[in-house]
């Protein structure tokens, strides 16, 4: 499908290639890092060779339109500044061992410029030099220019509440998030210990970033079903209505019960006094429907998998653990899976296993209640 402006769609890392001009300057240098992970962050090695981006000055005169210029990606680790004939300097080039990183050309806080700290007659002195095909000098000036837009997006960076949570650094706006979802428990310290410590360790089965993204949710104290279903909408990308008033029976702790004796205690009839030892509480629990749904999304929220301990884990953050969720799966219509018997996958009796055509089966309801899941999380 052709975008709006009638040209095909493009990805935003060829957008990002073929329109650098478009782009704000820490936002394009934070896509670079994001391409590729594995990067020397910038600013933070003694190699700018082996970090995602390489950063130049502008040494034209004449003032610029827009505060990036044109980007060069896979230039040979030389001088040569010029791109070959009929290569196309947005063109995505493989990786080799003489190509460098992209280079981008940065028209604000530039060495030159007509913005620029250096003199005019080394300015002009530079343009000539570039005229000559000679790019010694500009290349010498990169080596510094480089360090300065380097240490300008990570000032830039440092102070955006916005930017995405790295996998094993803080952000200074972390502390403010965690304090308004409730979980300023954990201090910088100890949130870096953790982070070190799990880190060869099984993943949660909520990522706290879950949290941290619904700040605006959490920080409101009045923990609502609409607000959950919100969440649940937006994370697991599935539909969702939650009704509350799933009642269910809670145990009696002994000292709550009645005994009858000598020594007995809550014994007064029609004040203290119960009979068993359970009482029906009708607000123990919500009952969250998720669904129709398709056969892989079923099975992702059956108990012990991902998505389901995904859910509880939300489920206890928004409303506490005391609150009880009855799980409803609807599977859609012509979902049902043929029942096969096999040792890789084997049938799960009342969750995975039905009697009857898979093709024109009509859609399912599984209705697992608290019990059920604590009880049955294997196969």
């Amino acid at each position: 499908m052709a975008a709006d402006d009638g040209q095909p769609p493009r990805s935003l890392t060829q957008r990002l290639f073929d329109e650098p001009h478009a782009f704000e300057f820490t936002q394009a240098v934070r896509l670079f890092e994001l391409l590729q992970p594995h990067a020397q962050p910038l600013g933070t090695g003694l190699d700018p060779s082996q970090e995602a981006l390489a950063l130049s000055g502008n040494l034209s005169p004449a003032f610029p339109a827009s505060a990036l210029g044109p980007l060069r990606r896979g230039l040979p680790r030389s001088l040569a500044f010029a791109p070959e004939a009929g290569e196309e300097p947005s063109a995505p080039s493989a990786p080799s061992a003489h190509a460098g990183p992209p280079r981008l050309q940065v028209n604000a806080f530039a060495l030159g410029g007509p913005n620029g700290p250096l003199p005019g007659a080394w300015q002009e002195w530079l343009q000539d030099r570039l005229r000559r095909k000679d790019r010694s000098a500009a290349a010498f000036l990169d080596i510094f220019q480089h360090r300065l837009l380097a240490l300008l997006y990570r000032a830039q960076r440092k102070y955006r509440s916005a930017e995405p949570l790295p996998a094993t650094a803080q952000r200074s706006a972390d502390v403010v998030l965690r304090a308004l979802t409730g979980n300023a428990s954990l201090s910088s310290l100890a949130w870096h210990e953790r982070a070190a410590r799990e880190a060869a360790a099984p993943p949660e089965p909520l990522d706290i970033r879950a949290v941290l993204a619904r700040t605006g949710l959490f920080a409101n104290r009045r923990r609502s079903l609409a607000g959950f279903d919100v969440m649940v909408l937006h994370h697991f990308r599935v539909h969702v209505r939650s009704t509350p008033f799933a009642g269910g029976w809670r145990a009696l702790p002994p000292a709550s019960r009645t005994a009858i004796g000598s020594g007995g205690r809550n014994r007064r009839l029609g004040q203290d006094a119960v009979a068993g030892t359970r009482i029906w509480d009708e607000h123990q629990g919500i009952r969250v429907r998720l669904g129709p749904l398709r056969r892989e999304q079923y099975e992702a929220f059956l108990p012990g998998a991902p998505a389901h301990e995904a859910l509880q884990t939300l489920a206890a953050e928004w409303f506490g653990a005391e609150l009880k969720v009855h799980l409803e799966l609807q599977l859609g219509a012509g979902e049902l899976p043929r029942a096969r018997l096999s040792r890789h996958a084997p049938l799960r009796l009342g969750w995975t296993a039905w009697a009857g055509a898979a093709e024109s089966a009509p859609a399912r309801l599984t209705c697992l209640a608290p019990d059920d899941i604590q009880g049955r999380t294997g196969p």
